[in-house]
């Protein structure tokens, strides 16, 4: 709903995915988790969105609870494109974890 206007772009830098919109990014990786089975997870490691949510606030003024939604929108769009990103080049799909470190 808020990044309805944001078409981000998603490059692979080493072995990080960046997901940028321009005027901020979510950075993810994948990591190995799991003490018995170990499972490959996409994690998000970084979000620096601070210019992207002030451009959406200034268009329609936030409320306190707003920003809560605004930032799992964040996460999820991201995480949208990422994956979509991974599977276009034919990677496999691991268990997908959406946290910052």
């Amino acid at each position: 709903m808020y990044l309805n206007d944001y078409k981000p772009t998603v490059t692979k830098s080493g072995v990080t995915y960046i997901v940028d919109y321009g005027l901020g990014e979510c950075v993810y990786t994948y990591q190995r988790i799991g003490k018995r089975i170990k499972q490959e997870v996409l994690q998000l490691i970084k979000c620096d969105m601070s210019e992207v949510i002030t451009e959406i606030n200034e268009k329609s003024p936030l409320s306190e609870g707003d920003y809560q939604d605004i930032n799992m929108e964040i996460r999820n769009h991201s995480l949208q494109y990422v994956t979509e990103f991974i599977n276009e080049r034919g990677h496999h799909q691991p268990s997908i974890v959406s946290t910052i470190s």
